[in-house]
């Protein structure tokens, strides 16, 4: 059922995309206050990742609750401004706020405790101080964490199952979420490797500062022409450019996060996070007065938050029965993928795959 949520959800992105081409999510009418806010960064609404997943379950539950409901996007990329958008909300009525990320990680640490009366939903990110390095979950927050190793994991497994030996990883910047993804993606290529007797190598980088559009553009181009056959984009400021170098170079793109097939002939795969579900399942839980405040919800394969797009995936080798092969040595725990906080590239022990970050 859960993915069928997300198959109706990431459809819905579908159409927006394909509409009369504005970048942001349609708000509902103005009106004196909203009841459920989603506050978001200065980047766009509509990005295709959990952004537009979680603005999209939002507005259904909304609709089929008869809840108001809107989001307030930060015009800049900064704590101040994030705050802002947070006190814009609780100012226009918000009772359950759903913030949008990483980057909101210090801001709502501190107002789950400035508005105790206000309810917090924080996606794949912990509070935590930003000073001291405390973390802390408020009994007015409910943490969405999911297991991006093991999402990883699957993408870059079924990349050398698949026949590519030469792989890349692109990420945005340095953070929990993009790091877990590109260390499960080398393990899972290692394993798959060892399993088939070939040696393989991994190029992986991380976005910073000066890496605009263009730089992750020509990367992705430049790596298609050494001869990588698969990148695993990660994030919505590199997805864009990967896509867009795979499709002069006649390379493949594994996606993230969101069922990104139609977004490209490209796509050979989508390493999924059920937002849908998670997401949906909080706010129910708050409508139903029982919000799990001070808890941290994991979504992980074992129990289907996260999966491999196997419907519309565009693999030559790699088989469905291989597939769930995987998958079930995942949740028996035959198989455990290390997080990036577990230690450097060499203490994975990596026998098949060689990993040089660019």
């Amino acid at each position: 059922m859960k993915r069928i949520f997300a198959v109706m959800a990431s459809l819905l992105m579908i159409v927006a995309l394909a509409g009369c081409g504005s970048p942001e999510a349609e708000q509902p009418e103005e009106q004196i206050d909203y009841e459920v806010a989603m506050v978001t960064d200065s980047g766009m609404i509509m990005d295709g990742g959990y952004s537009e997943e979680a603005w999209n379950t939002i507005s259904a539950f909304g609709a089929d609750e008869g809840i108001s409901h809107k989001y307030y996007k930060a015009p800049e990329a900064s704590d101040t401004a994030y705050m802002a958008a947070i006190d814009d909300a609780v100012e226009r009525g918000a009772k359950i706020v759903v913030a949008d990320g990483y980057s909101f990680e210090d801001v709502v640490y501190n107002a789950q405790n400035e508005y105790e009366d206000v309810k917090f939903i924080l996606i794949d990110a912990e509070p935590v101080d930003e000073e001291s390095g405390d973390t802390g979950v408020a009994d007015n927050t409910s943490v969405v964490s999911f297991a991006s190793e093991q999402a990883g994991y699957l993408a870059g497994y079924s990349a050398v199952r698949d026949g590519n030996t030469q792989l890349g990883f692109i990420g945005d910047e340095k953070i929990p979420a993009i790091m877990d993804y590109c260390y499960g993606f080398i393990q899972g290529a290692d394993d798959a490797a060892a399993e088939t007797g070939v040696a393989a190598n991994v190029r992986y980088h991380y976005t910073g500062s000066e890496d605009d559009r263009d730089a992750v553009l020509d990367m992705a181009s430049g790596w298609y022409e050494d001869g990588i056959g698969v990148i695993f984009a990660c994030g919505s400021e590199v997805e864009q450019p990967v896509i867009e170098a795979a499709e002069l170079s006649g390379g493949k793109v594994i996606a993230s996060e969101t069922e990104k097939s139609q977004m490209s002939d490209t796509i050979m795969t989508s390493a999924v996070k059920d937002i849908y579900g998670a997401l949906r399942t909080l706010l129910e839980a708050y409508n139903d007065d029982e919000f799990p405040g001070g808890e941290i919800e994991y979504y992980n394969v074992e129990n289907d938050g996260i999966w491999l797009d196997m419907e519309n995936g565009r693999f030559v080798n790699f088989t469905e029965d291989e597939y769930d092969a995987v998958v079930e040595r995942l949740k028996d725990g035959s198989v455990k993928v290390k997080k990036y906080d577990s230690g450097d590239m060499a203490s994975l022990g990596l026998t098949n795959v060689t990993a040089d970050e660019i």
